[in-house]
């Protein structure tokens, strides 16, 4: 077993046995364009390292601490348990061990990942000197070359919530002591297992994001009004337990009172929609002038800035797609921009040549996204900056009337995101395209620069922004609609 698996187990042991048997494809949300091990033997300057394999017998790594000065992703096993070190330099005749986060404020939390790692090598006898970590550095900016002194920043100290390095590594070591070799037997008994192991709903299937294994786990739809999907409640699986398997039925005295869960109770008792009819027709009158524009951008983050002026996680924003609505009942206009490479000036100067000077911007999510990769841009290009603080002042959130609870439909299923909506209001489906959601439209950028059928896949990717643009639309006809009824009922 490796120490990741105690902590699947803890997690929940149906997850730990699917995590052995039935093994998801890992995709990942950012872009690691580079080699960590290659930009390690940069900064270390480190001379014939020894770099580890996934599957190195002990035997082999052990005998490579004799005649190699550094050994990256060393594998080690002892007792039933198998790790992975980042990297070890040796101090005369003890080893640093330094481990190694692609984040900018590795949590407190890593402790205790750290202090396992460090008891098994112990076990194994391995005399240790030093421990640190090695974490990216927040405040470099690249210049014309990418510079690993600068990018990376070494520190025996972990950071709290408050992005603070407020306890050591040494301290949170002590803390976090425990005998991982007690775990092993019913582990490796439950990895053993033939048959998957039953496990009841609960607080844990959300832990930390919801678990990749929840559909698998829990494949029956619930009804439209069923409990399962009341939003921001800790308490849901009480209800559920309790009797209250229906939202109809929950007496609100039990719940936490907010507007989203009051929309969702007030839509189940009242044919399954509800609309707080004056605060979405405010939200209208304060913040939509025409022409309005539909816009969405597609992007992709790097973990290491790969152009000029980049940091680390920063993004390059690749495509936009923008509808224009000149005025009420005209024909849409439709914009759009896909560039490859280090696009951003070419993408800046598409956008202000082809979007309104005037009107509103409608944006779905618009602070966690569009107007985030705006504001990262006029960083970047200062010349640019008036411009583009100028777009994020006329950007209105589409998502607010469904996040603050002023509209509901059952159907949404406790959802609001804006590929939920526009199926459920129009015939539009995502799944339909060849690209269906964000990181497989991201996937397929990354591919363009490496394949053959590069104009199919700019086809694809065309595509699917446009949808996302169009939705917009979509959706903020759909709120008119609802409006027009209500004032006619």
């Amino acid at each position: 077993m490796h120490l990741s698996d105690i902590k699947y187990w803890m997690r929940c042991p149906k997850y730990l046995w699917l995590n052995h048997h039935e093994p998801q494809k890992y995709q990942s949300f950012v872009h690691y364009h580079l080699h960590l091990s290659d930009l390690l033997i940069e900064y270390y300057s480190l001379q014939n390292p020894f770099i580890g394999a996934p599957n190195d017998p002990n035997e082999w790594t052990m005998q490579k601490l004799d005649v190699h000065d550094a050994l990256l992703y060393p594998r080690f096993e002892t007792g039933g348990i198998r790790i992975k070190v980042p990297l070890m330099i040796k101090q005369g005749q003890a080893w640093k061990i330094i481990f190694t986060y692609l984040a900018c404020h590795p949590r407190e939390s890593e402790a205790q990942k750290i202090a396992d790692t460090i008891q098994v090598l112990k076990a194994l006898h391995i005399p240790i000197a030093d421990v640190s970590l090695l974490h990216l550095n927040e405040n470099y900016v690249r210049g014309n070359t990418l510079d690993v002194h600068q990018l990376f920043h070494e520190t025996t100290y972990l950071y709290n919530k408050k992005n603070h390095p407020h306890h050591s590594i040494q301290e949170l070591i002590q803390a976090c002591k425990r005998n991982v070799f007690d775990y092993v037997d019913e582990i490796e008994s439950i990895i053993r297992q033939s048959d998957c192991p039953d496990q009841s709903q609960g607080p844990q299937c959300m832990k930390q994001g919801k678990c990749p294994y929840y559909t698998h786990c829990f494949p029956e739809p619930f009804t439209d009004t069923s409990v399962h999907y009341l939003m921001q409640t800790g308490g849901k699986y009480d209800l559920e337990k309790g009797g209250y398997d229906d939202m109809r039925t929950i007496d609100v005295s039990v719940l936490e009172g907010n507007r989203l869960q009051y929309a969702q109770l007030m839509a189940a008792r009242n044919n399954g929609f509800f609309i707080d009819r004056f605060a979405v027709k405010s939200w209208i009158k304060n913040n939509i002038q025409y022409p309005i524009s539909y816009l969405d951008f597609e992007w992709d983050t790097f973990v290491y800035p790969p152009y000029e002026r980049m940091r680390p996680f920063d993004v390059i924003t690749f495509q936009y797609s923008l509808h224009i609505e000149d005025a009420p009942e005209t024909p849409l206009r439709h914009e759009e921009f896909l560039g490859q490479g280090d696009c951003r000036i070419a993408f800046i100067e598409h956008l202000l040549a082809h979007i309104p000077k005037e009107g509103s911007i409608l944006v779905y999510n618009m602070e966690g996204a569009e107007k985030l990769r705006l504001i990262q841009l006029s960083k970047q290009f200062p010349i640019y900056k008036k411009k583009l603080d100028s777009l994020c002042n006329r950007m209105v959130d589409l998502s607010l009337p469904f996040e603050t609870g002023s509209i509901y439909d059952i159907r949404m299923k406790g959802l609001y995101s804006l590929k939920k909506l526009v199926e459920i209001f129009s015939e539009h489906d995502y799944h339909k395209l060849a690209v269906s959601y964000g990181l497989e439209a991201v996937i397929k950028w990354r591919e363009l620069s490496e394949t053959n059928n590069a104009e199919e896949i700019k086809q694809q990717l065309l595509e699917y922004c446009a949808l996302d643009s169009y939705a917009e639309y979509i959706v903020f006809h759909k709120i008119g609609q609802w409006l027009e009824e209500e004032i006619s009922m």
